[in-house]
C-alpha cells in the first residue's frame, strides 16, 4: 500500500488540473467532462485504497516489506476445469446485444441462453 495510493492520488490530481486547463484553453465541454470523470474515477480508487489501509490498522502486507517468495505463498483457490458454459454465456450476451439492433425476439433467445448458461455453470462448479 506504499505506492498505490500515491499513484492513484497523483493521477487524480493531474487529471483534475488538466481538465481545468483544457476547459480554459479550448472551452470544450465534452473533453473537460471526460477528464473530470477520469479524475473522479482515480479519486474513488484512492478512497478505496485508503479505506483498505485504515481497515488493516497499518498491518503491512508481504509486498510492502522485504520478504521471501515463500512468505507470500498461500492456498491456491479452486479453479474450474474445461467448460462450455463461458462460451454459451458469451453467445447469450451477443444475442442480447444484437437484440438492440434487430428486435426483441433476439432478447428472448439471448436471455434464455444467458440464464441457462449461468445456471449450468453454477451447477457444474458446485458438482466439482
Amino acid at each position: 500500500m506504499k505506492h498505490e495510493w500515491v499513484l492513484a492520488l497523483g493521477i487524480s490530481v493531474f487529471l483534475a488540473i488538466v481538465a481545468i486547463v483544457y476547459f480554459a484553453w479550448s472551452g470544450e465541454f465534452s473533453g473537460s467532462v471526460m477528464l473530470t470523470f477520469g479524475a473522479f474515477a482515480y479519486a474513488i480508487m484512492f478512497g478505496y485504497i485508503l479505506l483498505q489501509y485504515l481497515r488493516r490498522h497499518r498491518i503491512p502486507r508481504v509486498e510492502d516489506r522485504d520478504a521471501t517468495p515463500e512468505e507470500g505463498a498461500g492456498d491456491i483457490a479452486f479453479f474450474p476445469g474445461n467448460s462450455i458454459w463461458p462460451a454459451a454465456m458469451g453467445l447469450g450476451a451477443v444475442s442480447l446485444a444484437i437484440g438492440l439492433a434487430f428486435g426483441k425476439w433476439f432478447w428472448a433467445i439471448g436471455g434464455i441462453l444467458l440464464v441457462g448458461a449461468i445456471v449450468g455453470f453454477a451447477v457444474e462448479a458446485e458438482a466439482r
